[in-house]
């Protein structure tokens, strides 16, 4: 690997995995990722890698919705919303934190930054949806902040209109963020 994650204590990062996106009846609804981010996390956890869970949530009164406002799916992503909280699918575990941002970055808005620094990780490992909005932007804005970030191939879904999932990992694994397969990040932080 290209990133360094021996002496960075990287967090993982768990984006936008909430029933708005991914449930059931969401646009994102892929249970391979959810099965991979479900596989991944355990490990994670066991080779003393925090977890944080990112959601894109707003406030109550959507007075932060910005452009997303009038969108059918606006109501379930105020913070209060039951499906703006995470799946019931994917396996949270009591020491996972979490934050919340209003913008595809999980950086943006959002305490993301003061977490890290207490948590003492320079490095983030991105899991969740979507390849081309979330993970990407998040990659961007981690690059523009000095944190090295990798994204886990298996664990990152795109949204059902992103056709071009290889082009997509390939910039970000260009201008942003090192994309690797779960098994190589796992061995690289150990």
């Amino acid at each position: 690997m290209r990133t360094q994650l021996t002496s960075t204590r990287p967090a993982v990062l768990v984006l936008d995995m909430q029933s708005v996106f991914i449930g059931a009846d969401g646009p994102f609804d892929n249970p391979a990722v959810v099965g991979a981010v479900n596989t991944f996390l355990p490990r994670a956890r066991s080779a003393g890698l925090p977890v944080i869970v990112s959601c894109y949530t707003l406030r109550d009164d959507l007075s932060d919705a910005g452009l997303l406002a009038g969108q059918p799916f606006i109501e379930d992503m105020r913070r209060g919303a039951a499906r703006a909280a995470v799946d019931p699918r994917v396996e949270v575990a009591d020491s996972d934190l979490v934050c919340h941002h209003n913008r595809p970055s999980a950086f943006f808005r959002s305490d993301l930054e003061h977490v890290l620094k207490t948590l003492g990780s320079r490095a983030i490992i991105l899991t969740g949806v979507s390849i081309n909005n979330a993970v990407s932007s998040t990659a961007r804005d981690a690059f523009a902040r000095d944190i090295p970030a990798v994204v886990v191939k298996e664990c990152v879904a795109p949204a059902p209109w992103e056709e071009h999932v290889d082009l997509y990992l390939s910039i970000v694994d260009t201008w942003g963020a090192e994309v690797a397969g779960a098994d190589e990040v796992l061995t690289a932080v150990n």
